[in-house]
């Protein structure tokens, strides 16, 4: 075989195994960016759940503070109903009046305390249903990827023995230039040399359409076993035998 026709065969191998290998990163990456929404969403749950607890405490203290203060209010009314003295009569009402204020305050922080906590619960309810459907949506794609691993791993194999024995049989400098090529475009390492129009020596390349020279053309059909690249996008240039024919 000429230089040009086992480059060819490495190009159409090394294509069926990047389709491969992307199929199964393409899987991976799906399962690995549907954890990291998981991660996000049970970091979401487990703060919703910190902050409940710390606002439920708050208002457990803001209860017994309450309930403390409640208690000096009633002790304070006997006090005042009992006084004869009319300048204890009137330090008693006083701090009846500023204890009767601080537990009204007290109260609502506590109501605004536990209307937090049912704000977070709802918060909670959503994002437990949107964890719930992230883990089912996981499951399904850890278990595509277990298939894929399967049914790619076998044929990849196979596929990367054929790409070592194609890439063997062409010569160092060729091969380290197909390999840039391929890396560059994806695996699409190499482009048709198309005749638009032979006789008038009009040719492009196959995929960047962009024109070729004829020395081009001219090149590749007297001497296979020459790589030669597109003056473009530097792929390397091979002539079909429908081309050769037309020519």
């Amino acid at each position: 075989m000429t230089l040009i026709a086992d480059l060819v065969s490495l190009h159409q191998v090394d294509a069926q195994v990047r389709a491969l290998r992307g199929r199964l990163e393409s899987a991976q990456k799906y399962v690995a960016m549907q954890e990291r929404q998981r991660s996000l969403l049970q970091g979401r749950l487990e703060e919703a759940k910190s902050q409940i607890r710390q606002y439920q405490a708050t208002a457990a203290n803001q209860e017994a503070e309450s309930g403390t203060v409640k208690a000096r209010i009633e002790t304070l009314r006997v006090q005042l109903n009992t006084s004869t003295n009319p300048k204890q009569y009137a330090a008693v009402l006083s701090e009846l009046k500023g204890l009767q204020t601080k537990r009204d305050e007290i109260d609502d922080g506590t109501l605004a305390q536990l209307q937090k906590v049912e704000e977070l619960q709802a918060k909670l309810v959503e994002v437990e249903k949107l964890l719930a459907e992230r883990e089912q949506v996981l499951t399904v794609g850890k278990a595509e990827l277990d298939m894929c691993r399967t049914e790619v791993g076998s044929r990849l194999a196979e596929l990367d023995l054929e790409r070592g024995s194609a890439a063997a049989r062409i010569p160092q400098r060729e091969r380290d230039a197909f390999n840039r090529v391929a890396d560059l475009y994806d695996g699409e390492a190499m482009a048709e040399l198309v005749a638009i129009d032979a006789r008038r020596r009009e040719y492009v390349c196959g995929v960047c359409n962009m024109e070729l020279p004829p020395e081009k053309y001219a090149a590749l059909a007297s001497n296979p076993n020459t790589a030669v690249t597109c003056t473009s996008c530097h792929r390397i240039l091979f002539i079909s035998e429908i081309t050769t024919a037309a020519s």
